[in-house]
């Protein structure tokens, strides 16, 4: 599998708490869940982490609101770092670093760790 080199990724939140990291991150799989409603983006996810080495990067790529929302929501609730996310036109990308599963201590913030409201 091709990696992906990617720009210095700041890391500013996850379930457990914030972290800053300017370290040079590699992609190890682009997740493309456009076109996709909910649940599947989902499960797309939860499958793509499961297959993901610990501490490699994944990143997911919506055009849905609906599932940008249950995307990072699930990612947050099960202790994913959630490094980066940024809009592209109609396209949404959220880059998750895959940790060990933790269930979040917190239920999932209003305002989430990129800023964005989920509620």
């Amino acid at each position: 599998m091709a990696k992906v080199e990617r720009g210095p990724i700041i890391v500013i939140g996850n379930s457990r708490g914030a972290e800053v990291s300017t370290q040079r991150d590699t992609i190890a799989r682009v997740l493309d869940c456009r076109n996709q409603t909910c649940p599947k983006p989902v499960f797309m996810v939860k499958s793509a982490l499961a297959e993901t080495g610990m501490g490699d990067m994944l990143e997911v790529i919506v055009n849905d609101d609906g599932a940008k929302q249950n995307v990072l929501r699930y990612c947050w609730n099960h202790g994913q770092e959630i490094s980066k996310s940024y809009a592209d036109g109609s396209d949404f990308h959220v880059f998750v670093r895959r940790s060990a599963e933790k269930k979040a201590e917190n239920p999932l913030p209003s305002v989430g760790p990129c800023g964005t409201r989920w509620d």
